[in-house]
């Protein structure tokens, strides 16, 4: 039972909805996808992020100057060639801090960790030695000489500004940290928002003890193990398991030479900060007189100078007094080690291996420079505005723009979002990601490409599966590449036009049953239209038992008439094959044989081709009178007898074939006669046979002109000729005529 219509009709539309909504699904998938990276954050994003922000610091690295109050004391490889190997006693780091605190000094900050006795002062020396009583008068001397001096670094660091280093690990018995400095905090609680640890490895209690402050030296770099950002707090368990807020070595170096006491932490909720009651995280760190803007987790992103050879004085020039004193003072003085066995190597930005006390340089110069490199909290939010925006861009440039149009534009977003990104690093050291919305863009173009490309690739099988076997592949090609020809209109061009008609066809499908009679017609249709097809021309119509070609449209086809020409011959000639196997056929099935044949007219000249009918369906056709024209002549073949007449403009324009002149002869439409010719053969087949025969012809034509008399005697002359064949009847109409 078929469907209602209305039916049928819901089905249609939802159908449509589905293939909407699947289409919209696509186009909006690579921003979905974009907008979920943008907020979840993966490590791969985070990685391919840094690694932009990364080169934006090699392109345009934060300028060094000499007066940055920052310095390496750089225990070298030349240092420990001239002074002997590390470590070194601590009484001659007692001597270099001294030094420093005679040139000015503002602050002399251990990168060096004392978590050990010192092996190599006498004292300890005198340890290893057997319990003799030769031991204790060499002790005992060398106490009367004054070289027995306990705890010369300790005595040193009581006197000066100093800093030395402690290690946070995160195993080990909670224990008390002699902190130096004291904390305010607003807003907040900014414990939360910082790295906790459990435990620490301190300096030798008497050198806690004297210290003027006390900094941890944890560096956390990334996952990639590249330090980017700098604590500059951290929590840590106190001996009761309560968390306890503790400074960085940067940041100590910093309090210290500033003589602060306080450092305040100024977190979410704040007066000031508007955080809408949501905790948020720390938001700036003030230090002395340095405010300092922080991300929520207390860290500083800093921006890199690289490796600088002013920034370092090796430690045997202060030891021996070659060391200007402008050099020092009031700066902060970093000691640490950038020998090749002795270093504390990390990554940068901007280099693969350097010293870490380089690191701490960095920082408090970064800090002191005034430079402020930060993502801010809003940059996921924007990112995510152009993220969408600069994929609906893409989207619909590719949906409805020119190709190359959308190509170079979508370009430019993309290189606009990087250099937006740049230019805002370079100009407001602010770090923006250009890669998510920049490849969003991308992935929404090509999606909408692939999409385009697929509907047009749709459209074209279409094409070539609707018109394949109607019209020329030329034709077929063409519209397939434009489908947008499919619609009403056309132009003029020069074209040779084509009807045959199989002879004594209303008789023959008297005899036959209806299947029969479609059985017949696709025998000869078939064939006659490859032919067609082969020679470059296109299938216009079937009409009955006959069909209508043309050459020269919709594509140029050169020598059109000639591609006629030979269309009309091989289609005479496959006929004939066609009958010789029917009548076998019927003759072996005991039938009588009824001979198969077709008339064929040529016509060539101007016509109007495109596409003819009405908005809701139309044909590929022409029309003109070079048409109507081709339409009698076929008809004629069947007055005439003869099987291929054409114009006298399509022998004009194909002077590579035989033709035979049939006078002038009236066509119903036309106000004057009209001279015809019959289609012969191919020049190639031109023979002495054909010559002579011609001239009896012609004599035929000329007797028939002049009424000769004697025009019985010249059609017989002309019908034993060899090659009169196919004009027998031709010349029986002429007898009639004069009859």
């Amino acid at each position: 039972m078929d469907k209602p219509s209305l039916i049928i009709g819901l089905e249609d539309q939802l159908a449509k909805l589905w293939r909407a909504s699947l289409g919209a699904a696509l186009w909006c998938a690579p921003i979905a996808i974009g907008l979920a990276i943008c907020f979840a954050n993966p490590p791969v994003a985070d990685n391919l992020r840094n690694l932009i922000f990364d080169n934006y610091q090699r392109l345009s690295p934060r300028a060094w100057t000499p007066d940055l109050p920052v310095r390496v004391i750089d225990i070298d490889d030349a240092s420990l060639e001239k002074l002997g190997q590390w470590p070194w006693p601590r009484s001659r780091l007692s001597d270099l801090a001294e030094k420093l605190n005679e040139l000015g000094a503002a602050a002399v900050v251990f990168d060096v960790l004392f978590a050990e006795r010192d092996r190599l002062t006498p004292e300890n020396m005198l340890t290893q030695l057997p319990d003799i009583p030769e031991r204790d008068a060499f002790r005992d001397a060398l106490v009367a000489k004054g070289l027995i001096k306990t705890d010369s670094l300790a005595d040193t660091l009581g006197t000066i500004p100093s800093v030395l280093a402690f290690v946070l690990t995160f195993e080990g018995a909670p224990r008390d940290i002699p902190i130096k400095t004291g904390f305010a905090t607003i807003g907040d609680d900014p414990i939360p928002f910082l790295t906790r640890f459990h435990s620490a490895i301190l300096p030798l209690p008497r050198l806690t003890e004297k210290t003027t402050g006390l900094g941890a030296i944890n560096w956390l770099p990334d996952r990639d193990l590249i330090v980017r950002k700098a604590p500059l707090l951290f929590a840590l368990d106190d001996a009761h398991g309560a968390p306890m807020l503790v400074p960085s070595l940067d940041t100590e170096a910093l309090r210290v030479a500033q003589g602060a006491d306080t450092i305040v932490v100024k977190s979410s909720n704040a007066s000031g900060a508007q955080a809408y009651g949501a905790s948020t995280g720390i938001i700036s760190v003030k230090i002395g007189n340095a405010l300092i803007d922080t991300e929520s987790d207390g860290m500083v992103r800093v921006r890199f100078a690289g490796t600088q050879a002013g920034r370092r004085i090796p430690a045997w020039r202060v030891l021996d007094g070659f060391t200007s004193a402008d050099d020092i003072r009031d700066r902060i003085m970093l000691i640490g080690s950038s020998a090749s066995a002795q270093a504390d190597i990390r990554s940068t930005p901007l280099e693969a291996a350097v010293p870490g006390v380089d690191i701490h340089a960095e920082v408090i110069e970064h800090i002191a420079s005034g430079a402020h490199l930060a993502r801010p909290d809003y940059a996921p939010g924007l990112e995510a505005f152009l993220l969408v925006l600069g994929g609906l861009t893409a989207t619909l440039l590719a949906r409805f723009a020119n190709p190359v149009a959308a190509a170079l534009f979508t370009f430019f977003v993309i290189a606009g979002f990087a250099g937006a990104s740049f230019l805002a690093f370079l100009r407001a050291d602010l770090l923006f990601d250009p890669l998510l919305p920049a490849a969003t863009s991308l992935a929404s173009y090509t999606t909408m490409t692939v999409a385009v490309y697929r509907r047009s690739e749709r459209q074209r099988r279409f094409v070539r599966q609707a018109f394949a076997r109607y019209l020329a592949p030329a034709l077929v090609e063409r519209l397939a590449e434009d489908p947008s020809r499919l619609q009403l209109g056309g132009e003029a061009r020069d074209v040779t036009v084509l009807f045959s008609d199989i002879r004594d066809f209303t008789a023959r499908a008297e005899a036959l049953s209806a299947q029969e009679v479609v059985q017949f017609l696709n025998m000869l249709h078939t064939p006659l239209t490859e032919i067609v097809l082969n020679e470059n021309g296109t299938l216009d119509k079937y009409i009955g038992d006959g069909l209508m070609a043309f050459w020269n449209a919709p594509t140029d086809v050169p020598h059109h008439a000639g591609h006629a020409c030979r269309a009309a011959l091989a289609m005479r000639e496959t006929v004939a094959l066609i009958d010789a196997r029917v009548a076998a056929e019927t003759i072996e099935a005991g039938r009588s044989h009824q001979p198969i044949d077709i008339g064929i007219g040529i016509s060539s000249g101007e016509v109007f081709v495109g596409n003819i009918g009405s908005q809701h369906r139309f044909d590929y056709s022409i029309v003109g009178d070079t048409v109507n024209i081709a339409a009698r002549l076929e008809a004629t073949t069947k007055v005439l007898g003869v099987p291929i007449i054409v114009s006298e403009t399509t022998v004009e324009a194909a002077p590579g074939f035989l033709f035979v002149g049939l006078g002038d002869i009236d066509l119903k439409g036309k106000s004057h006669a009209l001279r015809v010719f019959a289609l012969h053969g191919s020049a190639k087949e031109e023979s002495a046979d054909f010559k002579s025969f011609l001239t009896l012809h012609e004599a035929v034509l000329s007797a028939v002109e002049r009424k000769d008399i004697k025009i019985h005697q010249i059609v017989a002359a002309a019908q034993a000729h060899p090659e009169s064949a196919p004009y027998v009847k031709f010349y029986a109409s002429l007898l009639r005529g004069l009859a």
